[in-house]
């Protein structure tokens, strides 16, 4: 894809232009974060109370298994899926999509440490107690986070599908792998 203008680029397989260079934001989150936000979009589009495999939501990610069970496990720890074991097994969230926030997802998948860490220790800096660029990103990272708790869930599946399910490649694929027809209203 080197050498291909992204408006130009496909999403994977589904032969759609992807302009994603384009429109991107300057923030930089892990993969984990980003299986972990489409993951839990994909549940939250199941019937309350309905498990899905994690395999059905691998395959439509194209990613591993094992990698989205580690994102999954995670995500399970903070309270933000359940998990069932069996035959009618899977996971489904834990709470209503009105009450996950993205900014519980990044907090799950992207502990601590702060976004910034100073080397001030290692370069004897005397700045450390009244240091400027601290306060700065110290006060960044606490307006980034309450933008992202801003967000809910809820709120993505409403943007989305009002208008007309740009992220309908996994959802309605997951759903009909889950024995579902029809999409949960938001």
């Amino acid at each position: 894809m080197m050498g291909v203008p992204p408006s130009q680029r496909l999403c994977a397989s589904y032969e759609v232009a992807c302009p994603l260079e384009d429109h991107m934001p300057g923030l930089r989150f892990s993969q984990s974060t980003d299986l972990a936000i489409h993951g839990l979009w994909a549940l939250a589009r199941l019937e309350t109370g309905r498990f899905i495999l994690l395999s059905d939501i691998a395959s439509h990610q194209h990613v591993s298994e094992s990698y989205l069970s580690k994102v999954f496990q995670r995500l399970t720890r903070a309270g933000l899926t359940r998990a069932m074991r069996g035959k009618r097994g899977g996971y489904t969230l834990a709470r209503p999509p009105v009450d996950i926030t993205v900014g519980d997802v990044v907090r799950a998948m992207d502990p601590e440490p702060p976004m910034y860490q100073c080397m001030a220790q290692e370069r004897c800096c005397e700045a450390v107690g009244n240091c400027l660029l601290l306060r700065v990103f110290a006060e960044a990272e606490q307006h980034m986070y309450a933008v992202l708790d801003r967000v809910t869930l809820a709120d993505l599946l409403h943007d989305v599908l009002g208008d007309e399910e740009r992220m309908g490649w996994i959802h309605l694929n997951v759903l009909m792998a889950a024995g579902g027809d029809t999409p949960a209203a938001p």
